[in-house]
């Protein structure tokens, strides 16, 4: 996102944060002295103008994805030092998200939020059979170029800007004028989408009314007790492991904090990564990260980076298997916790992704898919906290992958 108006810099935030409590505020209201009937057209009309901002901007996020990759893979003139950032960036994200999926196991075993109810398991049950290796490789790889341009084909499609960069790379002189047309679409989609943040604070004030009246005096008993474990490790993976990652790239972690604020709650009231992402560029401009590595770096994280994700799904499905008084070995312990990575690397960056693909990893279990549904009751809430994780996750390795790759933090003077 391009930065707002200097003497709105902070303003802005300002803006975000009011028409997150303001939000709160009208929606606990309305939930408890509206009529029923009153109070569920109310949170309709709410989400639908949360919905509007969500769809514009995932209008332009296949082109913004497209366009500022290439054109930052192609800027970057050493193919030595392209190849350093695409490393570090695989290392981290899937170290940070192995180390957030055994916070879920953990989690799960330590505490049991799931045990003692006693669902019964489905008539006729058999576990699933989970989709094959090949199956799941070929899925990363769309057929067709239209395709890249819906949810289903954005790995594709990071797949094909990389290359389309390195490409221009290998083209030499010839390749730099590729380099500055993409650069120039790039900020185009840039400019465009600041131009639709504008409406941010309607919709966040929205969400998070409609996040009120719909879930918020409904969470008893197991649910609750989910919840608390999932917010628990979740904020301690945010301030623990990003503050040691980002103090070993060389930032103060409370700089980190203040600038991953505003994302953070835009990602905690929109539950989109890819609605965050132009917030997260903005974060990663005040926290000096360079411009050719955060517009490689935060793109391609916000599709498969997701902590908050991999420590949901780990988490769910010990919370699934606890319900219905199924047992996991540790041998299926383990494989949750690298079923929870998969399956959050395969995670759509759109609200309710995260329950989607827990089907994949509830697969891999042989526990039942009913899960599913049953972790749709309380989704919007643990999607808000697992998304703000996610998005806060690419900034912090993104800091690191500076420094491991040789580049210096410049913080722009205020």
């Amino acid at each position: 996102m391009t930065k707002p108006p200097r003497s709105g810099a902070y303003r802005f935030l300002a803006v975000i944060l009011a028409a997150f409590l303001l939000g709160l505020l009208a929606g606990y209201l309305v939930s408890s002295f509206a009529p029923k009937e009153t109070a569920s057209a109310t949170a309709s009309w709410l989400k639908a103008l949360g919905d509007v901002f969500v769809r514009l901007i995932r209008i332009v996020i296949p082109l913004l994805i497209l366009f500022t990759i290439a054109a930052a893979t192609s800027s970057i003139a050493s193919a030595r030092k392209l190849g350093r950032i695409l490393a570090w960036m695989l290392i981290l994200y899937i170290g940070t998200s192995i180390l957030a999926a055994t916070w879920g196991v953990l989690g799960g075993v330590f505490f049991k939020p799931g045990e003692g109810i006693g669902l019964q398991v489905p008539k006729d049950y058999k576990p699933p059979t989970p989709p094959s290796g090949v199956d799941l490789l070929l899925s990363f790889f769309q057929p067709d170029f239209s395709n890249l341009l819906t949810v289903s084909g954005s790995m594709t499609m990071i797949i094909f800007a990389i290359l389309l960069g390195v490409a221009a790379v290998l083209m030499g002189e010839p390749g730099r004028r590729v380099a500055s047309g993409l650069s120039l679409l790039s900020s185009l989609m840039v400019k465009f989408v600041s131009v639709v943040m504008y409406y941010a604070p309607v919709a966040v004030f929205s969400y998070s009314a409609w996040l009120m009246i719909s879930y918020g005096p409904a969470m008893l008993g197991a649910y609750a007790r989910f919840l608390g474990v999932q917010y628990g490790f979740t904020l301690m993976h945010f301030f623990i492991v990003y503050s040691i990652i980002v103090y070993v790239g060389g930032l103060n972690p409370l700089k980190y904090f203040k600038a991953q604020l505003t994302p953070f709650l835009v990602a905690f009231t929109t539950r989109s990564s890819a609605v965050t992402l132009p917030f997260n560029m903005e974060a990663a401009r005040k926290m000096g990260i360079p411009d050719e590595v955060f517009e490689i770096t935060l793109p391609v994280g916000a599709t498969v980076n997701m902590d908050g994700t991999a420590l949901y799904q780990a988490l769910s499905a010990l919370f699934i298997a606890q319900l219905f008084g199924i047992s996991l070995t540790p041998g299926q312990l383990g494989m949750a916790i690298m079923a929870a990575v998969i399956g959050s690397v395969a995670t759509a960056a759109i609200p309710g992704g995260g329950t989607i693909m827990l089907a994949y990893v509830l697969s891999v279990l042989g526990l039942p898919l009913e899960g599913v549904g049953i972790m749709l009751v309380v989704d919007p809430l643990a999607d808000a906290v697992r998304t703000a994780v996610n998005a806060s996750g690419d900034n912090a390795c993104t800091v690191l992958i500076s420094r491991l790759t040789g580049y210096r933090l410049n913080p722009p003077q205020v």
